[in-house]
């Protein structure tokens, strides 16, 4: 691998949706590589972000909303495909590296370069449809024939994988966590000047299914001075209408400490399912790096953060945390933990871990 070798990033977000593993991949990798991202182009800008970056960009404009409609969808592919093979054939590209399982279908006949698939969560089990997931499963065992290196950013996804597509894929399997975005903010930024008597409970990310909204309202009526403060994008539920729910849109990501840095104890407040469990969560890293108090529930991926976090298993549980952490508001971790922890998971460290791969030096995962 040699700086001048260009890869082709595909990514199954807008560049400009809310900073994720493929974003600050991508601008790690573009540091030895010359990566040229290419994204489906999305028309409802709402909720979008704007940032700079270093990477370049090559959107793709297809018919919009045409998953919807089997010939749209089919057109629409051809569209992804066309472009694909029109980039590798500009740029030369000697690495394609794919991010979800139906873009096995972009990958040209003729390719002879490198196939990478990074797996981030579990996909199939974002699928209510069983049609939708089988062809998605399909579409996944391919692409895990067709790659040449996995990578999972969890051990139960390199576990997933194995059990359905065959435990021979653990031979070209690693292990590439997640990390937080580089920068350690400095502990004097992230201590709270507290505007509110009220005790709040902040999260930043995107809010779905997942979010166990429950525990929260179940909270708010026993504690009437706590409060809770969301940021992120909302995808496939309603944030319900309570005094003491403040909901305040996507953020830029450089803003998120000034929007949170009032925030008494930082939340993940999940229903842990088949999604979850597979999650090494993005932003467990950057709560941390801003040195609060963090409150999340308990699965085996994340026991490793156990120095840094409260855990809880049920409502009992989560009740008694948001107690414990009123009374006691010493932050869990020292300053010297944080750095120490922050400085061994970046992103720039998982880059290398990605390049020491590529050079057959990296730790593998039978």
């Amino acid at each position: 691998m040699k700086k001048e070798d260009t890869m082709i990033y595909f990514m199954n977000v807008d560049w400009n949706w809310i900073k994720q593993r493929p974003h600050f991949i991508a601008e790690q990798l573009n540091e030895k590589l010359d990566v040229h991202v290419m994204y489906q182009y999305r028309y409802d800008r709402k909720g979008m972000q704007q940032r700079t970056t270093n990477v370049k960009l090559d959107p793709i404009y297809v018919i919009p909303r045409g998953d919807r409609y089997n010939i749209l969808s089919s057109i629409n592919r051809g569209i992804w495909k066309n472009a694909v093979r029109k980039a590798i054939s500009r740029t030369n590209a000697e690495i394609l590296y794919l991010t979800f399982p139906n873009q096995v279908d972009i990958i040209p006949d003729k390719y002879q370069g490198v196939v990478i698939y990074d797996c981030m969560d579990n996909h199939p089990e974002f699928m209510c449809n069983q049609n939708k997931k089988s062809k998605l499963i399909d579409q996944e065992r391919r692409l895990t024939k067709r790659a040449d290196y996995i990578f999972s950013s969890s051990c139960y996804l390199v576990e997933q994988l194995k059990l359905r597509y065959g435990t021979e894929i653990g031979k070209k399997s690693y292990l590439v966590r997640n990390g937080y975005n580089g920068k350690i903010v400095e502990i004097e930024k992230t201590r709270a000047e507290k505007k509110s008597e009220l005790y709040t409970l902040s999260y930043f990310g995107t809010i779905s299914t997942w979010f166990n909204f429950d525990y929260v309202l179940k909270s708010l009526d026993e504690f009437p001075d706590i409060q809770y403060e969301l940021l992120g994008p909302v995808v496939g539920v309603e944030i319900p209408k309570h005094e003491r729910i403040h909901y305040h849109g996507t953020v830029e990501h450089d803003c998120l400490l000034s929007n949170i840095r009032n925030a008494d104890c930082l939340i993940m407040p999940f229903g842990v399912n088949e999604i979850i469990k597979a999650v090494d969560p993005v932003k467990l890293y950057e709560y941390i790096n801003f040195n609060k108090n963090i409150l999340v529930p308990e699965y085996d991926e994340i026991k490793r953060f156990a120095p840094f976090v409260y855990f809880y298993n049920d409502y009992t549980e989560f009740k008694n945390q948001i107690l414990r952490l009123r009374e006691h508001k010493d932050i869990k971790y020292s300053n010297e933990a944080r750095k120490t922890f922050l400085t061994d998971n970046s992103w720039k460290q998982r880059a290398e871990d990605i390049f020491s791969v590529l050079d057959l030096k990296g730790e593998h995962l039978e």
